[in-house]
């Protein structure tokens, strides 16, 4: 899967890109950026927020518009940025069965996360839009604590089965649930 960062999430983060790594490292980052491009339900954007002072992520599928939000990153944890998705993502469907079946082949199928620069204006659009509407910068997590602990788990199911956000399929604009969509893709995609 690659993970595409915005400039400051990079900068803030010290996020390597591909042409920073060690050459088996780059080699491998290269070839899953040349196999996996394109693919838009391989592809995610990464956004830097703050919140309560804490560097935060917001990663957002591209086919889907999925979000996940993690907080109190640093960069040592940047490395496991995928495995935490991942986590969040057996979280959101964890009454679905047929859903994580699905999500743990995906995740056998790619299990490499590499990252790149984001560029595609659209994402980065969302990705504002969700910070400012749904996150409203971040004031809204504060809702979500409960006894000084933030309730992680119940801010990423809000975010895609209670969040409507539109898309374009076929030229046309729909809206929709990022979780209920992101299944009819894997569906459509992975047989069991």
């Amino acid at each position: 899967m690659i993970l595409y960062a915005t400039k400051q999430t990079i900068k803030e983060l010290n996020i390597p890109m591909p042409e920073e790594l060690s050459t088996f490292n780059r080699i491998l980052a290269t070839n899953v950026i040349n196999e996996q491009k394109n693919d838009r339900l391989l592809e995610g954007g990464l956004k830097l927020f703050y919140f309560d002072n804490r560097k935060c992520i917001q990663a957002m599928n591209f086919a889907s518009k999925l979000i996940v939000f993690i907080f109190d990153i640093d960069e040592e944890q940047i490395a496991y940025i995928g495995d935490a998705i991942a986590r969040y993502l057996l979280d959101i469907y964890e009454n679905d069965k047929e859903m994580k079946r699905k999500l743990e082949k995906l995740f056998k199928y790619y299990p490499i996360c590499t990252f790149s620069k984001l560029e595609d204006k659209s994402i980065i659009s969302s990705l504002n839009r969700n910070q400012l509407y749904f996150a409203e910068d971040g004031y809204r997590f504060y809702e979500y604590i409960e006894n000084g602990i933030l309730k992680t788990r119940e801010i990423n199911k809000k975010a895609n089965w209670d969040n409507i956000l539109s898309i374009k399929i076929n030229g046309k604009v729909e809206y929709i649930y990022p979780a209920e969509y992101l299944k009819k893709l894997l569906v459509e995609r992975i047989n069991d």
